[in-house]
């Protein structure tokens, strides 16, 4: 694991996280010191896990445009309303 300073990360984010896709890792360091680790993860290409729903509406992550077109179809019986 290579270390890098937190103002080069800063300034470079993209430059690392390209090294971070292609399966490299570095430790996060300021004034010396390691302060965490920037790994890959397991794999990029895992389907998105359902999100439950609470109350009606669903946790987590934001709805994509697409989510959301088809919560209001539903919602509204998908007539044309002109």
């Amino acid at each position: 694991m290579s270390p890098v300073g937190i103002r080069e990360l800063s300034h470079h984010t993209s430059r690392y996280l390209a090294k971070v896709k292609a399966g490299q890792s570095f430790e996060i360091t300021e004034r010396g010191r390691v302060i965490a680790t920037l790994t890959p993860v397991a794999s990029v290409d895992e389907p998105r896990r359902p999100r439950p729903k609470v109350g009606g509406y669903r946790s987590e992550e934001p709805l994509t445009a697409e989510e959301i077109d088809a919560e209001l179809a539903q919602g509204f019986g998908d007539h044309d309303h002109r």
